[in-house]
């Protein structure tokens, strides 16, 4: 048995708005929020957000711009089914970064609020060993009513995608696919830090990224990377500027060796963030200052670079965007709904004191 969870005022508003529709005393155009406000005795802020929550439970259609909110039909709750949702992770969840905890925890929160049931399925993907029939037979054993599948390899969504329950695609190259989806588009942060190393004429730019990046081929953030440097006239070679390692502690230290002896990048982006950790030792280990010698980029922030010295440049990711669209999509189904809709998420390139003129090399 769940414990009993405490309504906040939101909420408490919402509710008290439904059992007015209820009863008949709202019907056809609401009043506005800050009559509302005024008759709820809360803040206008307090009122919207209500608003929004019954919004997405079918009972209110907003107007537009500038018009009253209406009350759908006589007001009555929509029929509504209890769900039992599951995550699918590509990695266990214990060795994943503080963004993705954060992510699927606030996903998880937002679904149990909304009165249904939300697990994390214990053996992600790769404990499935990426596997598709694998991974099939067990999303079909967890019996749950809905999936969200998080991060996941192109294959997996192919095989998920033609699945009889509701899938959404929670990252991951869903593009095409028929099924509702939760993306983040790195195209325009990557660009703005690629020109912000070019600018400070770096020519030497390596990608570290994890192998999903690469394999099968390049995905949308890599090629919009190499894109990027031939734009600005670099000769980009992905062996080079996004070359192969094996992913593991010894096999970054075997790439920053070989990348020693190549020809020596000046700048490093490196999506995952612990490794900026063993890539600040190495340099450190060289008599190599950042960023005196070494631009570096974290593509995903993490709380533990706060306390780095010099500043880390990173992207920084949004949440809300995509609990938003995924309580929509859960909305949707309770109440008997397809949806397959695409909402994409832009991250924003931060730029630190980790960025210098380029000076030296590995």
């Amino acid at each position: 048995m769940q414990p009993i969870r405490r309504l906040n005022l939101s909420e408490q508003a919402a509710q008290h708005l439904r059992e007015g529709f209820q009863a008949g005393r709202w019907s056809g155009k609401l009043p506005g929020i800050w009559l509302l406000a005024k008759e709820l005795g809360v803040s206008r802020d307090t009122v919207r957000d209500a608003l929004r929550l019954l919004e997405e439970e079918g009972l209110v259609t907003n107007c537009g711009a500038g018009k009253s909110r209406a009350v759908n039909k006589d007001g009555s709750v929509p029929v509504r089914r209890l769900l039992r949702l599951g995550i699918l992770l590509p990695s266990p969840l214990e060795k994943d970064n503080a963004h993705t905890h954060e992510l699927i925890y606030s996903v998880k929160q937002a679904i149990e609020a909304l009165g249904h049931l939300c697990f994390i399925a214990p053996k992600s993907s790769q404990q499935l060993r990426h596997r598709i029939e694998r991974i099939r037979r067990y999303m079909a054993d967890c019996q749950a009513d809905a999936w969200i599948v998080y991060s996941a390899r192109r294959e997996v969504l192919e095989m998920v995608s033609t699945s009889a329950l509701p899938i959404l695609a929670l990252g991951g190259e869903s593009t095409g696919l028929p099924m509702a989806s939760s993306r983040s588009d790195l195209a325009a942060p990557m660009r703005a830090c690629v020109d912000c190393l070019v600018r400070r004429k770096h020519q030497s730019i390596v990608l570290i990224c994890p192998p999903n990046w690469r394999h099968p081929r390049p995905n949308a953030s890599a090629q919009a990377f190499i894109e990027r440097l031939r734009h600005h006239g670099i000769r980009a070679d992905a062996r080079y500027n996004l070359p192969e390692w094996e992913h593991t502690p010894e096999g970054l230290g075997a790439l920053l060796e070989a990348l020693a002896f190549a020809t020596p990048p000046t700048a490093l982006l490196v999506v995952e963030p612990e490794c900026i950790g063993p890539v600040l030792v190495f340099l450190a280990g060289r008599g190599m200052r950042v960023p005196d010698h070494v631009s570096v980029v974290s593509i995903l922030p993490d709380p533990m670079q706060t306390f780095y010295s010099p500043a880390i440049a990173h992207f920084q990711w949004p949440i809300q965007p995509h609990v938003k669209r995924i309580v929509q999509w859960v909305n949707a189904l309770a109440r008997g709904e397809s949806d397959r809709k695409t909402n994409t998420t832009e991250p924003t390139f931060v730029r630190a004191e980790s960025i210098g003129l380029r000076f030296g090399s590995l």
